[in-house]
């Protein structure tokens, strides 16, 4: 066997510089014209290179004709596909094959994909877009076999397979473009005179071809994160060292309402940030910001800052009112009670539930009052239920429930630095959280006068200062407030303003105690039975007609509330599921304080001991001396209740003795 049968790759380089510098191109492609006649007789052809044999040996096999050149091309409709497919492809190497072609202006360039598909060619009109070169279909050629062998390969004009391109007196070297991971994508085949291709032209067509590879590789990784940052559910800004802005997301456009093309301009003068500047932003997480991208914008973000090795800055923020979205869904800033859940049959309910239901159709403020336990904010959250607010967020606060030097950071909020120990960044209030929604405050009566001046200013200007801030917020809430205090009287004596009474008291809903609605303690009493006994996962219990009785004869001074309290309390404490009058607590048999009302010329003369010297006397009579039953029936302790009686000179054996006569 020849010689040139068993050279390696690394021979293959050794010959193309040994044909440059000593026997030349010519005298070596006559050799090649010997060794084609020798294969078309059949003999092992001399002076051919191994790969060029067994190129020539599957053309043959194929049946492909070495004497009929035209090019075969693939479907329209799939070239178009193809060409789309590799449009990002095309796009990168169009410039490279360019510069490449400038080192050899009579040549000619071409790319093709993987299935030696021609996606694009530069120089001479040698292979159109469209055809096909790989060597299945064309025979033996430079692409096609770049194609088979997936490595860097030349070729001599003495070497194709199809005469006409033996003929054409041009040399080919192609080189493999690759992803990341190693898989071909398709190839760079450079074709030159003999003049213009020498040792170092296949170094340039690898360089070139490598040069796309690397570029494609770079493309899909910003691709890629030009992706996570569109998916990123909060806005990316980008800025370089100089404040330049270098890459900005969907997002981020969609909070500042950018709608042109802002990349390389100062991100100072595009965004115009209150008191500080972009390109100096330290590092920090979840900072307070006003941004103005336009004269009648002004947009409030929550920011986090990294600063990059090169000293830039990655800016991601998220708009104020998408952080009190997720506020709110984390406290739970839903109303669940709409009407129909409100039991009561009683005219007075109805009557109560009517005026709030049409109170709901409104926007104005709401005042519900009525003592503790009426379920005043069952009817907050059914008003808001009712209304056009319907979809926005119910927050509700207890007034009295916040130390007074918070009540303003609370209700109002605060910005980063406010007083000692404000968090890092400022807080949004109540007020802005539930802005396009209802914000309910209960026991409005024990708000702070200083409190109370802001809240007047919320509902005249619709705006909210937050401490320690320099601008005004907008907000557009609905107030619901509630209380079970004399109002009137708070403004008598100073602790209320008058000017907020009438800002509040728009829509004035009074919610009935229990005791002027005892028709519906029957009701009441055997849904929360049924609730509670669900909830205990134990058999339904019921009240007997007696045990009901009992109930609707007691006054309810904690009203609603109690009445649920006293059931449950019950029902843990009942083993039957017939619930009669005994099985009640002794509360409800106390007797009525009216029993214990003084003719109007005696109340002067009345002493407080007396009245409860007389109030334990009369529960003694009624428990028959029984101490026990006593003290549970004046929530005392048992030595508590013997010392007063030793104190007012009650001997318990006077009743028990009531006990035996009887």
């Amino acid at each position: 066997m020849d010689h040139f049968h068993e050279m390696t790759w690394d021979e293959e380089w050794e010959l193309i510089a040994k044909l440059n510098h000593e026997q030349g191109f010519a005298q070596y492609n006559e050799k090649l014209g010997m060794a084609w006649k020798a294969f078309e007789k059949g003999d092992t052809p001399k002076g051919l290179r191994s790969a060029i044999h067994a190129s020539w040996l599957r053309s043959h096999t194929e049946g492909i004709n070495a004497y009929r050149f035209e090019y075969q091309f693939c479907d329209e409709s799939e070239l178009r596909r193809i060409l789309a497919r590799n449009a990002l492809l095309i796009s990168i190497a169009r410039d490279i094959m360019r510069n490449l072609l400038a080192y050899n202006p009579d040549g000619h360039i071409n790319l093709t994909d993987a299935n030696g598909i021609t996606l694009h060619f530069c120089g001479q009109d040698l292979t159109p877009v469209g055809s096909i070169l790989s060597e299945a279909i064309s025979g033996t050629n430079c692409t096609g076999r770049c194609l088979k062998e997936n490595k860097l390969v030349y070729m001599l004009s003495a070497e194709n397979y199809k005469e006409a391109l033996r003929i054409r007196g041009k040399h080919c070297a192609a080189a493999p473009i690759r992803d990341e991971n190693g898989v071909m994508l398709g190839v760079l085949t450079l074709t030159a005179n003999p003049g213009c291709f020498h040792y170092h032209t296949l170094g340039t067509v690898q360089a070139a071809a490598e040069a796309i590879s690397q570029q494609l590789i770079l493309r899909h990784l910003v691709n890629e994160q030009e992706s996570v940052m569109e998916a990123l559910n909060e806005g990316v800004l980008v800025v370089s060292e100089q404040g330049i802005i270098r890459q900005i997301n969907r997002y981020a456009r969609e909070v500042l309402g950018i709608q042109g093309d802002v990349l390389f301009r100062d991100a100072d003068q595009v965004l115009l940030p209150e008191g500080c500047s972009l390109r100096a932003l330290p590092a920090c997480k979840d900072r307070n910001i006003a941004l103005c991208p336009s004269p009648d914008s002004r947009i409030l973000c929550v920011i986090s800052v990294v600063v990059t090795p090169e000293g830039g800055r990655v800016i991601s923020m998220r708009d104020n009112r998408r952080v009190r979205d997720m506020t709110r869904r984390v406290i739970g800033s839903s109303a669940s009670y709409n009407f129909d859940m409100i039991l009561g049959q009683s005219k007075v309910m109805q009557d109560t539930r009517n005026k709030a239901r049409n109170a709901g159709r409104s926007d104005s403020t709401v005042l519900l009052t009525g003592e503790s336990g009426t379920g005043k904010e069952l009817f907050a959250q059914s008003i808001h239920n009712g209304s056009t607010r319907n979809t926005g967020p119910f927050l509700a606060v207890n007034c009295g429930a916040i130390p007074r030097d918070l009540v303003q950071s609370e209700l109002f909020g605060y910005e980063d630095g406010a007083f000692t120990g404000s968090r890092r960044g400022g807080a949004a209030g109540k007020f802005e959280l539930a802005d396009g929604g209802t914000l309910f405050l209960d026991e409005i009566g024990d708000m702070p006068l200083e409190a109370q001046a802001s809240l007047l200013r919320v509902l005249q200007e619709g705006e909210v200062m937050r401490i320690g801030g320099k601008r005004p917020l907008k907000v557009n809430v609905r107030i619901v407030a509630a209380t079970h205090r004399d109002l009137k009287k708070d403004i008598e004596n100073g602790s209320f303003r008058r000017d907020l009474f009438f800002r509040l008291n728009v829509i004035s809903l009074p919610i009935p105690p229990l005791r002027s609605r005892k028709e519906d303690v029957k009701e009441l009493a055997n849904w929360f039975c049924e609730k509670i006994c669900r909830a205990l996962n134990r058999e339904r219990a019921f009240f007997s007609s007696s045990a009901l009785q009992l109930m609707e004869s007691y006054d309810w001074p904690g009203n609603v509330r109690e009445l649920e309290n006293i059931v449950e309390r019950t029902i843990n404490l009942t083993e039957t599921d017939d619930i009669r009058d005994k099985d009640l607590p002794e509360e409800l048999r106390l007797p009525a304080y009216a029993d214990l009302s003084l003719p109007r010329e005696k109340v002067k003369s009345f002493n407080l001991k007396d009245g409860e010297k007389t109030l334990i006397e009369l529960c003694l009579m009624e428990k028959l001396g029984n101490m026990r039953q006593v003290a549970i029936a004046l929530n005392l302790s048992r030595g508590a209740l013997y010392n007063k009686m030793k104190r007012y000179g009650i001997k318990p054996s006077d009743y028990r003795r009531l006990n035996h006569e009887a």
